[in-house]
């Protein structure tokens, strides 16, 4: 059993572990949520229009400026490549995890050994939110990993060649176009570690410089491209109104709390690890391990002072505090017992592989379940249609646009008055509504008297006006 601490045998385990928690059943349709159905509309236009600077968000019916685009960009990409899916949606976030877990590992090995890795890798899969956000269409994990390799570019810059310097600015930068704000982490992690230990010099060498200079070099040109009004947009939502909004008070507190409560499983080790961290850097002079500290601390620390506050915005700290749990499992643990966990995490991924295999499993997700199955047949029926209005009303305008092949346009009503006024509005082209059973036969019977039912699924329905309409009933399978 000892051959499997050798050469890269745990990092084969943990990338297999890491590979069947993020990738099972992710090729079933279905699943994304609000967010990366909106995200992904974004991208999917993006390649209809084939226009990838002035990002058009079809959901919100402007510039989609509430992002940098990296995340949309490298979809659309894989749209192109693989046809619009879930499972291509969902693709560099999965890919994005995957990396981060190599990433942890190489992390920890770098930091102490690689058990620390291993252990750190495991701790960060097993992390609440993690799996379910990496199997999204969302900004979360990119931005993680971007992060991570830039802190540990910057720790080899300190132990191997100062030209690692470059590698820690183009991830700075990655991270920033991968989201947001969030992205400027590593300035501000790598700024508080170097005036603690009072390495002032080190502003002034000149990888470290021109490793600034790509960091912030290309949000300066997306500034100047845009003529400053996207950028504008974008600071505005992203910062101004995250720390302003009057519509949000959410407690300073919020986050000790959440984190207690998420992470409560593993957070005596985090916090045990980090204080292995401090003491073995006062030591032992090992200071790179004060980063994981800095790290931890910095995102609930600096996102406490906005108004609005989401968990899954300090997501990257999970990184750090993963490295630190490593730490301190590779400490408590005997050598013994390290192998027959690894051991153990063997038998159970192969076990799981060949369920996975052979076991005739119908996974599918509840989320937007009427909308994915109605979706093929919603397409069959607007094929027959030169010239329609598509109208939503109280259902999710960004699902319907994802997951319909046609839909590149949708009218949202959210309130019944609105919905009455469009049925009595002079027809100037025919319009198709999605809505709920219930709320169609809440409406006065002189106007549903009007429209045709095309078909329904569930208590969802496809409603046609005028009731006339040439078109064919199609029924999505049961």
């Amino acid at each position: 059993m000892a051959e499997i601490a050798k050469k890269d045998n745990l990092l084969i385990l943990l990338l297999g572990m890491a590979a069947i928690l993020i990738f099972s059943y992710s090729w079933v349709p279905g699943g994304l949520d609000t967010d990366s159905c909106n995200y992904a509309a974004v991208a999917k236009e993006a390649l209809r229009t084939n226009s990838w600077l002035g990002l058009y968000d079809p959901v919100y019916q402007g510039v989609f400026y509430y992002h940098f685009p990296l995340c949309i960009w490298i979809t659309g990409f894989f749209f192109k490549i693989l046809g619009v899916s879930t499972f291509a949606a969902k693709l560099f976030s999965m890919l994005s995890a995957l990396a981060l877990t190599a990433a942890i590992f190489y992390f920890g090995k770098l930091l102490k050994n690689q058990w620390t890795g291993f252990f750190a890798g495991a701790v960060f899969m097993l992390t609440n939110h993690i799996v379910r956000l990496s199997r999204q269409c969302r900004m979360d994990l990119p931005v993680t990993l971007f992060i991570t390799l830039a802190i540990l570019s910057f720790i080899l810059a300190q132990r191997r060649s100062k030209k690692y310097y470059l590698l820690f600015g183009l991830s700075t930068s990655l991270a920033i176009f991968s989201k947001d704000i969030s992205g400027l982490a590593p300035l501000a992690i790598v700024f508080v570690y170097l005036v603690l230990l009072g390495r002032f010099k080190e502003f002034f060498r000149p990888f470290f410089i021109l490793g600034l200079l790509l960091a912030i070099g290309p949000v300066l040109l997306w500034i100047w491209l845009d003529k400053n009004t996207l950028f504008s947009r974008w600071w505005g939502w992203n910062f101004l109104h995250l720390m302003k909004s009057p519509g949000f008070n959410v407690p300073w507190h919020y986050y000790i709390t959440a984190i207690i409560n998420k992470y409560f499983y593993f957070l005596p080790l985090a916090v045990y690890g980090g204080y292995l961290a401090v003491k073995e850097a006062k030591r032992n002079k090992d200071h790179e391990l004060y980063l994981l500290v800095i790290w931890a601390i910095i995102f609930p620390a600096a996102f406490s002072f906005g108004r609005q506050k989401l968990h899954y915005f300090i997501l990257p700290m999970y990184a750090a505090t993963a490295l630190l749990a490593g730490i301190a499992l590779d400490h408590l643990l005997k050598e013994g017992l390290k192998t027959k966990i690894a051991t153990g995490i063997k038998f159970i991924l192969i076990a799981a592989s060949l369920a996975l295999l052979c076991l005739p499993l119908n996974i599918r997700s509840k989320r937007f379940a009427e909308t994915v199955r109605m979706s093929p047949a919603i397409d069959l029926l607007l094929k027959q249609l030169p010239e329609y209005d598509f109208i939503v009303y109280r259902q999710d305008s960004a699902a319907i646009l994802f997951y319909s092949q046609e839909l590149t346009r949708v009218k949202h009503i959210d309130t019944r008055e609105r919905l009455e006024e469009s049925l009595k509005a002079d027809l100037l082209k025919p319009r198709i509504f999605y809505m709920r059973e219930e709320d169609f036969f809440e409406l006065e019977p002189s106007l549903t008297r009007q429209c045709r039912v095309i078909f329904k699924y569930r208590d969802r329905m496809i409603i046609a006006l005028p009731k006339e309409l040439n078109i064919t009933v199609i029924l999505p399978d049961n």
